[in-house]
């Protein structure tokens, strides 16, 4: 089991300027002695940041420059009031600015970057409008039923990009111009280097000139002021830290050079800061991290079980959910890799300021771990109250349900596809350099762990 030690070493930054995410700054031809009160770094002052304090924020939906529509789509999903991330980031969005936020899990950064994008779709909704970057499959899903929840009024068009699926069918939905496309950094890359067809699509072609006078659309063109896609990488601490670089390089090189670039994390990284000193498009940097913390709005609860009778507990909890009256959850089954996957996943259950519950599994093999989890969040977990004699009552009948259908699972070539899926991820790993390094980590974090007791 990977761990990540409090005292562990920094990753390199794998970014440098090189790195195609931002357009670059143009050249301008260089003054002669420059004056004292001049900035000696040119670039610094392509950054504006703000700090976020724990000052309550007054701010309306109506005053963030949103359309009617987008208004009264948040009034419908119960978002009574902007969060502070979206308070701050919306308007700067939709002045076209790249941006950095970092805000804790579970603050509404979803919705910050999704209403702006949603914003200038619905005025001018012709082809791939966002490309959407995010590093894992149930984060992409949960990210296209959001964009679909905050666009219903638009009719969008939402395609989900992810490993594990028919890559036939992905083309053909990619092809057919979806407005918004949620992808992982791998399958996006595949199709955009097997399929011809595949790169045009974000490629917004569409002639303007009946839009715009003729000489305005050749000064908008000399500034490089038209934006043609929106480019967001959510989670962005862990889609860049995660060895994709390989993968964003195809990915970014395919894409228009007038774009605007959106990044949203929960926490700040090195290369995040080197990506945001690369912005030609004076970006806004918005910053309200205060740790890993969870919502307050957020239950989190444990379980102390034996490992035989998971799948017996899990049925009886999800049977109770309605008569608990829990609308949103994640029940951790089996074990986090350290702490931080912990905080981003349950981050997942309390969204826009509404309450969620997050339940852990915990056996004689697990403890340590949740008590990192509490020595991260600062606070111990509540027990998940539950009769084991209700519990263990539908025992036979689960372990039933499961050996039927593990049959048909292995009928169907499910341990083949396992085992090739693993052997394929150890290969990446391995091209990429990353097998011995996670290797080394193991060794690392084990001989830590020993020495501690």
């Amino acid at each position: 089991m990977d761990q990540e030690g409090q005292g562990e070493e920094k990753s390199p930054t794998l970014i440098d300027k090189n790195f195609p995410l931002f357009s670059r700054p143009r050249k301008t031809k260089p003054n002669t002695t420059p004056k004292p009160s001049q900035n000696p770094n040119p670039q610094a002052s392509q950054i504006e940041k703000f700090s976020y304090s724990s000052a309550a924020t007054t701010a309306a939906f109506s005053e963030l420059g949103l359309g009617e529509w987008a208004i009264q789509t948040c009034k419908e999903l119960g978002m009574r009031k902007p969060t502070p991330v979206q308070t701050h980031c919306i308007p700067k969005i939709l002045a076209g600015r790249d941006v950095l936020g970092i805000a804790q899990t579970g603050s509404g950064k979803t919705a910050a970057f999704a209403l702006p994008i949603l914003h200038r779709l619905a005025e001018d909704p012709y082809g791939v409008f966002a490309l959407v970057i995010t590093p894992t499959r149930e984060l992409a899903f949960q990210l296209a039923e959001q964009f679909r929840a905050l666009g219903s009024c638009l009719h969008l068009r939402c395609s989900v990009v992810v490993g594990g699926m028919d890559m036939i069918t992905q083309a053909k939905a990619l092809v057919s111009r979806p407005h918004v496309v949620v992808a992982t950094p791998g399958r996006v890359k595949v199709l955009l280097e097997e399929n011809p067809d595949i790169p045009k699509v974000f490629q917004r072609t569409k002639d303007t000139s009946f839009d715009l006078p003729l000489i305005a659309m050749h000064e908008l063109a000399k500034q490089d002021k038209i934006v043609e896609i929106f480019l967001v990488l959510d989670e962005a601490d862990r889609v860049l830290d995660a060895g994709f670089e390989e993968e964003l390089r195809v990915v970014f090189q395919c894409l228009p050079k007038n774009r605007q670039t959106l990044l949203f994390s929960a926490t700040m990284t090195g290369d995040l800061q080197t990506l945001l000193e690369l912005s030609a498009n004076k970006a806004y940097f918005y910053e309200a991290y205060e740790g890993f913390r969870t919502v307050e709005t957020l239950k989190e609860q444990y379980i102390f079980i034996p490992k035989t009778v998971k799948d017996a507990y899990l049925v009886h909890i999800l049977s109770k959910m309605e008569d608990m009256n829990i609308r949103s959850a994640i029940i951790f089954v089996s074990r986090c890799r350290y702490p931080r996957d912990y905080v981003h996943r349950v981050g997942r259950t309390a969204r826009a300021g509404r309450g969620g519950l997050a339940v852990s599994f915990i056996t004689e093999n697990d403890v340590d771990l949740v008590h990192e989890i509490e020595a991260e969040l600062g606070k111990q977990l509540e027990k998940f109250e539950c009769k084991e004699n209700e519990v263990l009552s539908d025992f036979t009948k689960v372990c039933k349900a499961k050996r039927v259908a593990t049959m048909k699972m292995m009928d169907d070539g499910f341990e083949e596809k396992v085992k090739e899926r693993k052997k394929h991820k150890l290969k990446t790993l391995a091209d990429k350099g990353l097998l011995k390094k996670r290797s080394k980590k193991r060794k690392r974090d084990k001989s830590a762990k020993n020495s501690d007791r």
